[in-house]
């Protein structure tokens, strides 16, 4: 056998012996008191990582509590004496004599090594032969201070840490005891504790701890669960009253002490519509005045309502001088900064914004006819502001217009495959939305799908159904038919770069021919292809056939953009796998996966079988066919399972 290497030959006496010195020494050597003038490190202790950190929080312990542990030293020159063991206790009370908490001349509680023992021994044994806390013990400490009295403050001061910290601490130290139970035993990370921490609630905590199977016990879900009732502060509701005034008026609120301070979820859904609805009164009041005929609050506007309207339009009006000038001004400022990342200058720009809106309401005039005939409807906007639509007509104001009908009736065979009509309607819904934000962008493209669907009505008997493209005075509701509309990143997308060209359009559409006639070739063909984009209709309706031509060109026009759905739709149990039976579920796996399913995944209750199909499925690429393309969206497993059409 080989001589062990030099580093490891610490102290070549047996082991017997060292202990017997160690054993007796240590009962023979009393503690000493040696001022701390007269210490000094010794440079050969073994922690060299991270000796430093922490010093600040083990001062305040010190300072708060005393010296719990006394140091190990060994006489050094010219009287001082070397700490072998307990530097980040020295460093701390270094930091305390620096602050001028304690003096030169504190008495230090110090134990004097044997000469005999090799320091470096000595000082590897205390950094190796000791066992942390366990942080569910610490959980449990902190809960306890508190629960005798400690404020959250004295005991953040007492241990040199963060209030918050102190805080995070003692919510840890609520969760169910069951939950701690199996965070002791490795079962589970402190990452899952943490999303338990968001209720107070044992019994829900401990209800959604036996539910829930071990694959499916992930943060997200876990706090889904626990505050399923409750409003988080990203809604646009929330966004709107602004959450501190919300709790200013009483609003109680259950904060997430690890996620970002001003995050939450509010409790009181009551009082967030009646702070809501005043937001709306006072804007519709000031609407009101303008003199409209009528004026609406409606908490929730979606595309389908305003389609029941006509639109009528101001008149452009000129600014004053010193109007105009402010807003060249503005406009130019605005441009100067916009691409900045200061929060200082994001703030300007929102003030910018603002001021540009109202100067530019200034230039706009409503006239009589129009304000005797059209009214407004005052509600919240996507991003929590207030959203006013004006010039709206009601049907029975507006004058008698004949009607005709477009419908193309297809009277192609039912697919043998089926989901649920309404469930294949927004699927499809989603992939019309992702072809029109990608439309938006190639000019190039939009240009030929217009020409082609203008060319089919010009040149053509009865070919529009051969064009997904809607060229009317309507634009098709995709939103209707989206199970999230406001959680499509793909319509709203459309919708941004939408509101972005209107604010650079003539609000009348009598003034457009002439903006037009000055535009450049690029901005025309920038506007044709949002206008192609929002015209797109790729939503298999009721009673469609799954091979309409409408879909197939829909198909076409995607495959032209080198769209792939998979960056646009992933299927969760929420928007998909919840909302389809069992067996088709598990014909989703075993197509996505190209396995045989396991017996024991028929006996897993729905909801199980939902959450395992997103974890399973989840960056393989699989898609519903509904929402597929073309074959370019087919994973290279053949046709679609006989199981899942039969399943669906």
């Amino acid at each position: 056998m080989s001589a062990r290497p030099s580093f490891l030959r610490v102290n070549e006496k047996p082991l017997k012996e060292r202990r017997d010195i160690m054993t007796n020494k240590s009962n023979e050597t009393a503690i000493q008191h040696i001022p701390l003038a007269k210490l000094t490190p010794w440079d050969g202790n073994v922690r060299r990582t991270g000796a430093s950190e922490g010093i600040d929080e083990l001062a305040a312990s010190i300072k708060a509590h005393g010296l719990l542990q006394s140091l190990v030293v060994r006489k050094g020159k010219r009287g001082k004496y070397e700490v072998v063991a307990g530097r980040r206790r020295y460093l701390a009370l270094k930091a305390l004599l620096k602050s001028g908490a304690i003096g030169k001349d504190y008495p230090v509680a110090c134990r004097l090594a044997d000469e005999e023992l090799d320091a470096t021994e000595l000082s590897l044994a205390e950094n190796i032969v000791r066992l942390a806390m366990h942080p569910a013990d610490q959980f449990e400490a902190f809960r306890d201070l508190m629960d005798g009295g400690s404020a959250i403050a004295d005991i953040a001061a007492r241990f040199g840490v963060s209030e918050k910290l102190v805080a995070q601490r003692l919510r840890l130290g609520r969760v169910s005891p069951v939950i701690l139970d199996a965070y002791r035993k490795g079962e589970i990370n402190l990452e899952l504790v943490q999303a338990f921490a968001i209720s107070d609630d044992h019994a829900a905590q401990e209800r959604i701890w036996s539910e829930l199977p071990d694959w499916e016990r992930y943060p997200r879900t876990v706090k889904r669960l626990l505050t399923e009732d409750e409003i988080p502060s990203s809604d646009k509701r929330v966004r709107l009253v602004g959450l501190d005034t919300y709790i200013e008026l009483g609003g109680p609120v259950r904060r997430d002490l690890f996620e970002a301070e001003d995050s939450g979820y509010v409790l009181d859904p009551e009082l967030l519509d009646r702070l809501v609805l005043d937001k709306l009164r006072i804007a519709a009041s000031a609407v009101t005045e303008e003199g409209w005929r009528w004026v609406e609050i409606v908490s929730e506007l979606d595309y389908g309502r305003l389609a029941t309207f006509e639109r009528r339009y101001a008149e452009p009006a000129e600014l004053s001088d010193e109007d105009q000038a402010e807003l060249d001004a503005l406009t130019a400022e605005y441009d100067g900064i916009v691409d900045t990342d200061d929060e200082d200058q994001i703030e300007r720009l929102d003030a910018i914004d603002s001021r540009i809106d109202d100067l530019t309401a200034k230039a706009l005039r409503w006239t009589d006819d129009v304000l005797e005939l059209a009214g407004a409807i005052v509600s919240v906007g996507h991003g929590g502001d207030i959203r006013i639509e004006r010039g709206l007509v009601r049907p029975e104001d507006a004058p008698a217009e004949d009607a005709g009908s477009s419908d193309v009736d297809h009277d192609a065979d039912e697919p043998a495959v089926k989901l649920s009509a309404r469930l294949v309607e927004d699927l499809s819904a989603r992939k019309s939305a992702a072809i029109s934000a990608e439309l938006a962008k190639r000019p190039d493209v939009a240009l030929v799908v217009v020409v082609h669907a203008l060319a089919l009505g010009s040149f053509y008997t009865y070919a529009r159904g051969h064009s997904c493209l809607e060229l009317s005075a309507s634009v098709p509701a995709i939103g209707q038919s989206l199970y999230d509309a406001d959680g499509c990143i793909d319509l709203n997308e459309l919708e941004t770069v939408r509101e972005s060209w209107l604010a650079k359009l003539p609000q009348n559409p009598g003034g457009l021919w002439g903006w037009c006639l000055e535009q450049s070739h690029e901005v025309l063909l920038q506007i044709l292809a949002v206008i192609a984009a929002r015209s797109i209709d790729a939503v298999q309706s009721k009673g469609m056939a799954e091979g309409a031509s409408e879909l197939l060109h829909a198909s076409a026009v995607a495959e032209a953009l080198g769209i792939e759905m998979a960056g646009h739709f992933t299927p969760t149990a929420d928007n998909f796998f919840g909302r389809i039976s069992g067996k088709a579920i598990g014909a989703a796996i075993a197509e996505a996966k190209a396995v045989t399913l396991a017996p024991g995944w028929s006996k897993m209750k729905k909801a199980e079988l939902a959450a395992l199909a997103e974890r399973e499925i989840a960056g393989s690429g699989w898609l519903p066919k509904p929402i597929r393309l073309s074959n370019s969206d087919d994973l290279d497993h053949g046709d679609e399972s006989p199981n899942l059409k039969a399943a669906c």
